[in-house]
């Protein structure tokens, strides 16, 4: 049945500044106005039909099932116009003539409208945006994400199919962010203001890397256009001038603050010993307990006067190899109380040697060790490793099978006062961040719970160390193994 509007009716769906087409329940063409004509290349004629993909028959179904409850709908389908091209419109109607006839306004998808745009058809709009140096998303005024370059998918560590015409809020699935500031990024988006948020998230190999999500819609385009950006170094940069900015604060008159303590606490060890000579045997329980205490503060202001003393350097070249069994010997009352085995691992045709403070290096050495022994149960072992991972670089690692740390503890181990051990003071590490950063080297933690955590210190060589290496460039292939008991 054909059906006819009136002129009047007519003339004004051709007046109107939008594509306007008219269909019926099985997407015959009634009426179509020219501007939808030129710029879809649609037209009445041709097919009589609103010719949909594959995969857009089940959009425009749910399209007529939400017309026919709610008498208005809308919905994002893909359409092949005259010209054998894929159209990808947005399609809002509402019902007329009695409820079998749909009055359409067709929408081009934000994109396809960009592509049209692009003065070089040989260049696709993916491709565009694909060569962008930063990560960027297109995302509908509806909440649905248009596209995304390969830049804002690698940083993501994500697929395309994993974010395709899912909601924006996919995005930060992975993340972690605070709660407070991705409200008010959203309340920014929403008053069409530049929003800007950092989150933190993991990169394929379990790196932590934080990344830096800017948007704003584009009034124009109808879009929002969000840039991702790899923040990472920044916001490591800032947690170290920041844990700089607490040192500093905590070596203002530690030293002296540490001496008035002392003094007084020497007397108070002496009149427990005498008060507990003359007691009974019974109340000696509590006197271990307060003399435990006070053993345990007297080690943290020992950890806090070596770390806040003035350093008057001695610089040597130290053979790492000697010092670390000189330690281990003169760990050996505190290894066989936890009946620890040490196994230490270098190669024999190397020398290792390092400029710097023997003293320094050796209390590095004393801290790494008394940590491990402190983390494990009896019988198990630790093991101390040195090795070349380059010509340029001496690597020592110390590991053990104790309890492990979970990731948010690895995080806070070189934080003054943070210790995850009942008797810790939370400045041991702390001292051996601060040697090994003396000594022009890199400490980073390695740690699973359950099965042990292992220190890793990279020092950087400098040229007076090659002349005084020898094969330094020749690194064997077999480890010479070490026990001690």
């Amino acid at each position: 049945m054909e059906i006819h509007f009136g002129n009047m009716l007519e003339e004004l769906f051709q007046q109107a500044h939008e594509n306007i087409v008219v269909l019926n329940r099985s997407r015959n063409i009634v009426f179509i106005n020219l501007k939808a004509t030129s710029e879809l290349q649609l037209s009445k004629s041709e097919s009589n039909y609103l010719n949909l993909t594959a995969h857009s028959e089940k959009e425009w179904e749910e399209f007529i099932r939400t017309i026919d409850q709610n008498m208005t709908a809308s919905c994002i389908v893909t359409v092949i116009n005259d010209a054998n091209q894929e159209l990808s419109l947005k399609i809002s109607g509402y019902l007329i003539g009695g409820e079998q006839l749909i009055y359409c306004r067709l929408q081009l998808n934000p994109l396809q409208s960009l592509t049209k745009t692009i003065p070089y058809r040989s260049i696709s709009f993916q491709q565009l945006i694909n060569g962008m140096a930063h990560g960027v998303v297109l995302t509908a005024l509806n909440g649905k994400i248009i596209t995304a370059n390969t830049e804002a998918l690698q940083l993501m560590n994500r697929d395309y199919w994993q974010i395709e015409k899912r909601s924006y809020d996919c995005l930060f699935e992975e993340c972690t962010y605070d709660s407070a500031v991705i409200v008010n990024y959203y309340k920014k988006i929403a008053k069409s203001e530049l929003a800007s948020v950092v989150v933190q998230t993991t990169d394929k190999i379990g790196n932590r890397r934080y990344l830096n999500f800017s948007s704003k819609i584009d009034e124009t385009l109808g879009i929002l256009i969000t840039t991702i950006t790899d923040h990472t170094e920044i916001m490591e940069l800032l947690q170290k001038v920041e844990h700089q900015q607490v040192l500093s604060l905590m070596g203002q008159n530690v030293s002296v603050i540490a001496h008035e303590i002392r003094n007084p606490m020497t007397s108070i060890q002496g009149f427990i010993q005498m008060i507990k000579n003359n007691s009974e045997e019974k109340e000696h329980p509590y006197f271990h307990i307060v003399e435990t205490e006070l053993k345990r503060m007297d080690d943290l202001l020992l950890d806090m006067l070596n770390f806040s003393k003035p350093k008057k350097s001695s610089l040597v070249y130290v053979n790492l190899q000697h010092l670390i069994e000189e330690v281990i010997e003169f760990m050996q009352p505190k290894i066989q109380l936890s009946q620890a085995k040490i196994l230490f691992n270098y190669e024999e045709n190397e020398v290792y040697l390092l400029y710097g403070d023997e003293k320094r290096l050796k209390q590095l050495l004393i801290n790494l060790l008394k940590n491990a022994i402190e983390s494990i149960e009896m019988n198990t072992s630790i093991c101390i490793q040195l090795r070349y991972t380059s010509k340029d670089c001496l690597q020592l690692s110390v590991g053990d099978q104790g309890r492990g740390i979970d990731q948010t503890q690895v995080e806070k181990v070189f934080d003054p006062f943070y210790s995850t051990k009942e008797t810790g003071t939370g400045l041991g590490l702390l001292l051996v961040q601060a040697i090994a950063n003396e000594h022009n080297g890199t400490i980073q933690v390695e740690s699973e719970v359950g099965k042990g955590t292992t220190f890793i210190i990279d020092f950087k060589l400098n040229h007076t160390n090659y002349d005084r290496l020898n094969n330094v460039n020749k690194l064997a292939s077999v480890q010479t193994k070490v026990n001690f008991m």
